[in-house]
């Protein structure tokens, strides 16, 4: 079972490095973008489903409850 956990800040917290990127996209582009926010991305090979596993691993090892959001996609 393969799953995919993104990792992202919460809305509420700043975000420098998108705001850095966005900075140089805007430049580069010759105009105005919205919002850019840096996350991470995880694959996560099983060799059988287990969601509770994940959800375990994706909210206490991969991301940070008190500043970052997490979501879990199975393949």
């Amino acid at each position: 079972m393969k799953y995919i956990v993104i990792v992202k800040p919460k809305k509420t917290i700043l975000d420098p490095q998108g705001k850095a990127i966005k900075k140089v996209a805007e430049r580069y582009l010759q105009r105005e973008i919205g919002e850019i926010r840096v996350g991470k991305y995880f694959e996560i090979e099983l060799d059988r489903e287990d969601d509770e596993l994940i959800e375990r691993l994706a909210s206490k090892v991969l991301s940070n409850e008190i500043i970052e959001d997490f979501e879990v996609i199975k393949r």
